[in-house]
């Protein structure tokens, strides 16, 4: 928004609340069934920590696809989506100052 249209309104205090609250609330659902099913086991000379899942052939499966898909795929493809729109309208837009006729008639007045 800022750079395709830098003199527009922004959004509003509640709106980026919303947004700020809704992107900590997704992170905190999705991070929840690894601090549920974590456990720790002793082991001589060692304690590891394990994610021990209900059913163990698609739980982690599962989890890890959809985590995939919202924390890498839809932002990747939301950039994408963002800076093709910035290009294209960036590449297809004139040079500021230098487009206009009289402009180059100036400059040619200027030269002689």
């Amino acid at each position: 928004m800022a750079i395709i249209h830098p003199l527009k309104p922004r959004l509003s205090a509640k709106v980026t609340t919303g947004v700020i609250v809704s992107i900590w609330s997704l992170a905190v659902v999705l991070t929840f069934p690894l601090c549920y099913f974590s456990t720790t086991r002793v082991l001589p000379h060692r304690t590891i920590c394990h994610v021990a899942w209900p059913r163990k052939e698609d739980d982690p499966f599962i989890y890890h696809i959809i985590v995939t898909a919202l924390v890498y795929v839809l932002p990747l493809v939301v950039m994408g989506i963002t800076y093709t729109i910035v290009g294209v309208t960036l590449w297809g837009g004139e040079i500021p100052g230098d487009s206009s006729d009289n402009y180059h008639g100036q400059l040619r007045a200027k030269r002689k």
